[in-house]
């Protein structure tokens, strides 16, 4: 008798504890159906976060802006395998890719392709940082697709190509979008961003692959296919100032002030703009420390024992670091797409003048960093000239800060030439090309990680893929 009473106390402990179980465990703050208005600020904000921080840590390093005087394996070429622009992108990929299934569920053709935008700025980063990646298979786990196959760089290209038409094709002008931290919702500005980023990347693979009748149908139709008409189009994050809408690079505290003054400007950057008495010079250098001396730069790819004293030389401007909004997160502008344009109209794919748009190009850029061109300067201190480097110089000052876009750009055109491997490399006297797959892919992921590898020639940072 005892056992049955027991038995039947412990059932109505049970059904107490139960009964609400459901509410108990599920976390207000988490909600499972969340929204593409709930999912895309986070998404934004956490691509943008990468960037910048990416920007300031590698992208300064191997585009030649910078060169740091401690910590220096980066500049020297001592690379390892590298996780930076892989785990991370690959989580924003799944919010993203959650963003287009609810807004294909729910019919919203503008999120859908805010989705499928990012989506292709993202897969763009990775494959031409590493190579070969997975995107067919990939953030598949649910589907039980824990080891993705990776993709050809030259198939990615083709998906990305594909989302970017479907993006601007179901664009609705009309409508609007919520939780929109780039564009505020303009639909218009997406569609622009779209043919300007797929503008870009047809140029980048424009050695490789037949694209003049592409990117003709793309500056010949505007009404179809717009792109930046000015630096109020450009596709770039404005950080409020207020947390948490700050740039990790600009919090004080926890070694972020240390971290970025470890990188000096480098003499490519300064002898440029010094050498046409450039004014960026004075909002992106800060003088030697009790001087008014902006012009001490540090050859990049030294050894250690060579650089010097950071005492010695000039610094980044400590106004990026002291202010919370100076930083922005910049993906694409304006003055890059007119660069763009400029090579297009050389390469004979498009009409319009080379130089009209390379004057259009150097002038956004100063308009976009807020900075009084000279009168004289595109008449006399830097005119176009098909003949130099001067495209390649002013498109390189021009897309600093523009995430590793001058890597990537460098990588294609080989311009500028002077950024070579500096005295103390490791990596015979080569640039490098990518960075190696992260470690944990090749445990977890060792089939497919084999096979693209073996695909580009080996796990290399001089490795070639399809496009460079």
């Amino acid at each position: 008798m005892k056992q049955i009473l027991y038995l039947f106390m412990a059932l109505l402990v049970f059904s107490a504890c139960t009964e609400d179980f459901d509410a108990i465990n599920t976390n207000p703050n988490n909600p499972e159906n969340a929204s593409e208005a709930l999912l895309l600020p986070t998404a934004i904000f956490d691509l943008t976060n990468i960037m910048v921080n990416e920007t300031h840590g590698f992208g300064d390093i191997i585009g030649q802006y910078g060169a740091r005087y401690e910590f220096n394996d980066l500049d020297i070429y001592r690379w390892q395998s590298d996780d930076r622009f892989w785990s991370p992108m690959y989580a924003i990929l799944q919010n993203v890719k959650d963003i287009k299934e609810i807004a294909q569920e729910n019919g919203n053709a503008n999120y859908e392709a805010v989705a499928l935008i990012l989506e292709s700025y993202i897969y763009s980063v990775i494959t031409d940082t590493y190579g070969d990646i997975p995107m067919s298979e990939a953030n598949r786990t649910k589907e039980g697709i824990i080891t993705p196959v990776y993709d050809a760089q030259q198939d990615i290209y083709t998906r990305i190509f594909d989302k970017l038409e479907t993006a601007n094709t179901i664009i609705s002008m009309s409508e609007t979008i919520n939780g929109d931290l780039l564009y505020n919702g303009n639909m218009l500005q997406w569609k622009k961003f779209a043919n300007s980023l797929r503008l870009r990347l047809l140029m980048r693979i424009s050695d490789v692959q037949n694209v003049a009748n592409d990117i003709n149908s793309i500056v010949s139709n505007p009404s179809k296919y717009p792109i930046f008409e000015s630096n109020s189009d450009n596709a770039i994050y404005e950080f409020s100032g207020s947390l948490p809408n700050v740039s990790q690079v600009a919090l004080p505290g926890g070694g972020r002030d240390y971290d970025y003054y470890l990188l000096i400007p480098t003499t490519h950057f300064i002898n440029l703009l010094n050498a046409n008495n450039d004014p960026r010079l004075e909002l992106w250098v800060s003088p030697k420390a009790g001087t008014n001396d902006r012009t001490l730069g540090v050859a990049p790819g030294q050894a250690l024992s060579d650089i010097g004293r950071p005492g010695d030389f000039s610094r980044r401007s400590t106004a990026f670091y002291e202010s919370a909004t100076l930083i922005q997160g910049i993906f694409m502008t304006y003055s890059e797409v007119n660069f763009l344009l400029a090579e297009a109209s050389e390469k004979g794919y498009i009409t319009g003048t080379a130089k009209g748009y390379y004057d259009t190009a150097v002038t956004a850029s100063f308009e976009q960093w807020k900075v009084t061109i000279p009168s004289d300067f595109l008449t006399t201190t830097v005119p176009y000239d098909v003949a130099t480097d001067r495209l390649y110089e002013q498109k390189w000052l021009a897309l600093y800060h523009t995430g590793i876009e001058p890597w990537f750009d460098w990588k294609r055109t080989g311009k500028p030439s002077f950024i070579q491997a500096g005295p103390g490399n490791l990596n015979g006297n080569k640039v490098p090309v990518r960075l190696r797959y992260p470690s944990l892919e090749q445990s977890v992921n060792k089939v497919n990680y084999d096979a693209a590898s073996n695909a580009m020639g080996g796990d290399d940072i001089n490795s070639s893929s399809w496009w460079w």
